[in-house]
């Protein structure tokens, strides 16, 4: 019986990162500047660092999860507190620089 929930589990598991939205990059920021970002190309990376150490937009942890779809729009997510006006900020200035 044990055998077969973890054979489930695992399967299970196995599903998920399969089918699990994958993102192209992600930058953590907080109230100090940028604490890691991964996927940025270094060309592009440079000019993205620079704008977030320079600006102080959020006032706590946020991530921001970037990938484009299939027509190559460009999608984001936000995760932490950060209002709408400073989302379509970041928005604009990734659409033009990435």
């Amino acid at each position: 019986m044990w055998a077969r929930l973890a054979v489930l589990a695992i399967m299970g598991f196995i599903t998920w990162r399969l089918l699990r939205m994958r993102w192209a990059f992600t930058i953590v920021v907080d109230n100090t500047g940028v604490r890691s970002h991964a996927g940025i190309k270094t060309p592009q990376q440079r000019r993205l660092l620079s704008l977030f150490q320079r600006t102080r937009f959020v006032e706590g942890k946020v991530t921001i999860r970037g990938r484009t779809d299939k027509n190559g729009q460009l999608q984001l997510a936000f995760i932490g507190p950060i209002d709408d006006a400073t989302k379509q900020q970041v928005r604009n200035y990734l659409v033009n620089e990435l």
